[in-house]
């Protein structure tokens, strides 16, 4: 997809360029008040921007020519409750289906996935604010969309719930091959959907890329916060049955997972926080840490009143097979370790913290 647009509303002005991939799942990233709504409400066409529109070869917009938002085939989700309170679930989700596009999913399936077969006959004003947000989507995915749009639909929902919705909508959009743009500011959101990442901030596009190498970008706020991470892809490899392990392979490394078993060969998002990553100079087999990944030290970061670091703290980038990663350890440890870059170190990390799910 590739976006050039303006667009002035009262004394902001959004001011973006971008370009990112037509399929997968990309976040508009950024604070409160930098025009992520703006800017995705540009792209669906529900915002008259200047400028240039383009997704899949198709133009939607340029100096001489316009789409409006109901032909362009994107299927918007926004943080409102925007069920039609006065039909019943059944008649939101027949709704949808007499405005898709042919090709979609059938209704039982959708029903099925979004666990809304006992709500189907009860009033969709009645539901909970977690049933909701299903019928949301489940009406917005029986359109059969060329590309799904989310303004920020899970604020609302507690972790449970939105972990939940997660985990529906991952499988779902991934089955389908369906793309995605969504807004939102959350870390475990973005982390658990993203592949790309368009940053804004001031109404302009600071940063794009790959989501690791935006988490990892020493322009943003990731790196820096408590709960810093990066997200990578592994392939699952196997299943240690009497220990329910599952084993996964990311590049040439070996990393165990519990839980229950990953078909092998399918690709796993596994994302490792930066404070779950020990560094040692030798390799301790006689430890309960399972994944001992031998890396390469790239860069360490100190304080230096630049950085939201807290006192005391570093952050240690590391390379493992042309993979990054980030690990956050106190200053005494790299002092007393004598780390600098350059140097080859074992990334020691607890099989518990890490987070992995299909995609």
């Amino acid at each position: 997809m590739k976006v050039d647009v303006s667009l002035c509303k009262g004394g902001f002005t959004l001011a973006a360029k971008a370009e990112w991939p037509d399929t997968d799942m990309t976040v508009i990233a950024g604070p409160s008040g930098a025009g992520k709504s703006s800017l995705l409400r540009a792209l669906v066409g529900l915002e008259r921007a200047q400028g240039h529109v383009e997704f899949k070869v198709e133009t939607l917009q340029s100096a001489n020519a316009f789409i409006p938002a109901h032909k362009r085939r994107m299927a918007w989700v926004s943080q409102h409750d925007d069920v039609f309170t006065h039909l019943s679930v059944r008649e939101n989700l027949l709704f949808a289906m007499r405005h898709a596009r042919p090709g979609g999913a059938e209704l039982a399936v959708i029903v099925e996935q979004f666990s809304l077969n006992e709500r189907l006959e009860q009033n969709a004003g009645a539901l909970s604010g977690g049933q909701k947000q299903r019928l949301i989507l489940a009406r917005a995915l029986l359109s059969n969309p060329c590309l799904l749009a989310l303004d920020e639909p899970f604020g609302a929902l507690d972790a449970e719930a939105r972990h939940d919705l997660l985990g529906i909508l991952l499988k779902f959009c991934a089955r389908q091959g369906l793309s995605v743009l969504f807004v939102s500011h959350d870390l475990d959101t973005l982390s658990r959907l993203a592949d790309f990442m368009i940053y804004l901030d001031n109404g302009k596009v600071v940063a794009q890329g790959a989501l690791n190498t935006c988490l990892l970008d020493e322009r943003l706020p990731y790196r820096h916060r408590d709960d810093a991470c990066v997200v990578l892809k592994a392939s699952a490899a196997g299943y240690e049955t009497s220990d329910r392990l599952n084993v996964l392979r990311l590049g040439e490394a070996k990393i165990f997972t519990p839980g229950m078993a990953i078909p092998k060969g399918r690709t796993v998002r596994l994302r490792i926080r930066a404070g779950d990553i020990s560094l040692s100079r030798t390799r301790y087999d006689d430890s309960s840490v399972l994944n001992i990944l031998p890396v390469t030290i790239k860069h360490i970061e100190h304080v230096d009143g630049q950085n939201a670091l807290s006192a005391g703290l570093v952050n240690v980038t590391l390379i493992l097979g042309g993979m990054s990663l980030l690990a956050r350890i106190t200053e005494k440890s790299a002092r007393m370790l004598r780390l600098s870059p350059g140097d080859q170190v074992f990334a020691q990390i607890k099989a518990s913290t890490l987070a992995a799910g299909e995609t």
